[in-house]
């Protein structure tokens, strides 16, 4: 008995401690901001990229690591990044662009899974870093409005050298996901963007959408741009100034028969530039 609630009380302090972790990571957005957009050097250049988990636009806030960054070359093959240094407040990375085409940057979270409930005389709302299946070892007697979340997010973005391609966007059929439509080397300012979003593999509706453009410290609006997927999961919107903007999608959906939670919360965080008209 003594060694089963020792094991319980480890059990705990670990989901608490990974709970800590897994709240920065949700109350703030990662994101990917890469140096360049687009390469015309010949023989290609070196880009460095800044990760960090903000709920500012571009602003270094907390530590997030590049450790499991993806390039998807023009061809679909996968390379790992060069040079990955880590911070107590950002991750950087460099990578040598140098094959012809459009490329995808990512940084995908590893699905995770938090348990919010409600306990004692007031209703406490609490939550643990727990499936459905290690709730059950964790949870107070008699808890209330108990609901497990799946949550998974990804950032990205595009870099492309010469002339664009569209291989890098094949989709994985997984979670939420951005296919862009307007092909982010085309994204001028004051001209309508076109992108369409997928849930597991499907046109999504209904996922909310805002965009963001860099500088929001200096001024005193946010000057954010609020969309909603329609029924085949298309968006549109035209970003009036030129810069760098980040879009952040989100979905959440109830789950079927699933062992392990009861509803997803699926999100991307997309950077890219608006050039001058």
């Amino acid at each position: 008995m003594l060694n089963k609630k020792i094991n319980v009380m480890v059990l705990t302090c670990s989901m608490l401690a990974g709970l800590t972790f897994a709240s920065v990571a949700n109350a703030h957005p990662r994101w990917v901001l890469p140096s360049h957009f687009t390469i015309s050097k010949e023989g290609g250049d070196w880009l460095s990229f800044d990760v960090t988990a903000s709920h500012g636009v571009f602003v270094f806030d907390k530590p997030a690591g590049s450790e499991t960054a993806q390039i998807i070359m023009p061809d679909g093959r996968k390379q790992r990044p060069d040079f990955v240094l880590r911070g107590k407040r950002r991750s950087v990375f460099d990578f040598h662009f140098s094959e012809q085409g459009t490329h995808k940057v990512q940084i995908n979270n590893q699905a995770g899974y938090f348990t919010s409930f409600k306990a004692g005389h007031r209703d406490t709302p609490k939550r643990l870093r727990a499936n459905k299946v290690d709730r059950v070892a964790l949870l107070p007697k008699e808890p209330r409005d108990v609901v497990t979340t799946e949550t998974y997010t990804r950032a990205e973005s595009y870099i492309t050298v010469g002339k664009p391609s569209e291989k890098a966007f094949e989709l994985e059929g997984k979670y939420l996901e951005l296919l862009p439509v307007t092909h982010p080397s085309d994204i001028v300012a004051d001209e309508p963007v076109r992108l369409q979003f997928y849930f597991n593999g499907e046109a999504q509706a209904g996922v909310k959408v805002d965009i963001t453009r860099e500088g929001t410290l200096y001024r005193n609006h946010q000057e954010q741009i609020d969309v909603v997927s329609d029924e085949q999961g298309f968006i549109t919107f035209t970003p009036e100034v030129a810069g760098r903007y980040l879009l952040k999608a989100s979905y959440k959906a109830k789950l079927v028969d699933s062992p392990l939670a009861d509803q997803m919360s699926a999100n991307v965080h997309f950077t890219f530039e608006a050039m001058l008209p």
